[in-house]
């Protein structure tokens, strides 16, 4: 495929900004009907309303369709700021959050950006000055900028983005002001690696190459070094790590890309045989394994929910010979698997509003999980403040069902905000370029 005046890097790039919108945006959410309607007793706010920040990432459907890219499922900015107020409106009709009507306030996080630090501090300045929101669902490629900025604003952040998820550290320094409902942070990963054994990852003569992203927050050394490194040193397996700095725009992806393939070449000539990534929303996956493959270097692939499973079985559909996933989102199932899960009930209370999903299971969406999860938390509050929202959520312990998870599974401690507390393991088919379940069996993550 040959694009005019563009570079590779930049096609790598706009194909990732593809797999993070798959994997993390709301779509098609708009109402197929009118929601029920609830009780919901008075606001605790003068004004009977709240407002909600909401991103998107912008200008993605206009822009990959000279790549090659299917963009039959990917919506318009116009259609994305549709379907979140279609599904504000659902909320009202049922209540709304703590007796109060519910308000979204878009904001383009476009994937034309020209620096993604600088579109995060956009995106905290224009929801926590100009507007003044209660709370934010982030979903484009907000950084660790945007984390540190609405918490320093007190303003609650829901980071559904792959490209930063929020650290332990962030949820202990920032506690009530950022959460990920359906996620796992990762100084929770380490048993992500008796997994990996378990499955077969780790042939008898592993060496292990990681893939380090390196976005200026030192989660990625942390995962590798002080949650992976101690584990693999623990089963006697040699590793070592190979760092990359991550795009701040579309343009830098192409460094991304060249230091990746820098990379295959380290991992090959040290003998490398089994291959992990820390988060990178996609990148370190993206420039990665479609260079492996030219290069005929086809180690064991180790990934998770945030290397974007859907991009490697596309984009790496031949790289990958033997692969191991960990998965907490059952959008990482075909959707012929998704179907085929077990009944939901907050799949179902979202599919009883949402519009069909063409690229996914009708009713999964993690923007239904951000409503869902302010108005369980929020039920009877007579105050609408990061506090109450905080103790709210804690005390929902495994009550909660996520539309995002597998059985919906989550659990909530005081300690921690992130809701994810079950995985499948999923392997992957090179006949089938598909990941399948090992088993219906779920794993808890401690």
């Amino acid at each position: 495929m040959v694009v005019s005046g563009r570079s590779r890097g930049a096609r790598v790039a706009l194909v990732g900004f593809v797999a993070v919108v798959l994997a993390t945006s709301a779509l098609f959410v708009g109402p197929a009907g009118a929601a029920k309607s609830a009780a919901s007793g008075s606001c605790p706010d003068p004004s009977g309303s709240i407002k909600l920040g909401v991103s998107y990432f912008g200008s993605v459907a206009t822009n990959v369709g000279d790549l090659g890219a299917d963009t039959a499922t990917l919506p318009a900015d116009q259609a994305i700021i549709d379907g979140y107020k279609s599904g504000a409106a659902a909320l009202n009709a049922a209540g709304g959050v703590a007796g109060c009507q519910v308000e979204v306030v878009p904001f383009n996080f476009s994937a034309r950006s020209s620096d993604f630090n600088q579109t995060s501090q956009q995106e905290c300045a224009a929801f926590t000055q100009d507007t003044k929101v209660f709370a934010v669902y982030s979903t484009a490629y907000e950084t660790k900028v945007a984390v540190d900025c609405f918490a320093k604003a007190k303003t609650p952040m829901f980071q559904i983005s792959t490209n930063y998820p929020p650290t332990c550290a962030d949820a202990k320094k920032y506690a009530g002001y950022v959460y990920t409902p359906a996620g796992i942070y990762t100084c929770r990963w380490g048993s992500f690696i008796d997994i990996y054994k378990q499955n077969g990852l780790f042939p008898k003569d592993a060496k292990v190459g990681i893939l380090v992203h390196d976005d200026g927050s030192g989660q990625g050394k942390a995962l590798a070094d002080d949650v992976w490194g101690p584990k693999l040193k623990k089963l006697k397996i040699p590793y070592e790590t190979f760092s990359f700095t991550g795009a701040t725009n579309e343009a830098t992806f192409a460094n991304v890309n060249s230091a990746a393939g820098n990379a295959i070449l380290k991992f090959k000539a040290d003998g490398v045989n089994v291959v992990l990534f820390t988060p990178s929303g996609g990148q370190g996956a993206v420039a990665f394994m479609p260079q492996a493959k030219t290069q005929s270097f086809f180690p064991n692939y180790g990934l998770d929910i945030y290397d974007g499973l859907g991009i490697a079985s596309s984009l790496g559909a031949d790289a990958i010979k033997t692969g191991v996933a960990v998965s907490w989102a059952i959008s990482d199932l075909p959707l012929t698997a998704q179907q085929e899960l077990p009944a939901n009930p907050a799949i179902e209370a979202c599919a009883s509003w949402a519009m069909p999903n063409p690229a996914g299971l009708t009713g999964s969406s993690p923007y239904c999980d951000f409503l869902s999860i302010l108005q369980a938390s929020m039920k009877g509050a007579t105050k609408v403040d990061a506090a109450t929202l905080q103790k709210g959520i804690a005390a929902l312990g495994t009550s909660w069902l996520s539309s995002t998870t597998y059985d919906g599974a989550t659990k909530f401690v005081k300690a921690r905000a992130d809701g994810g507390d079950k995985v499948r393991v999923l392997k992957y088919d090179p006949t089938a370029k598909a990941w399948e379940s090992v088993s219906d069996k779920l794993t808890t993550i401690p």
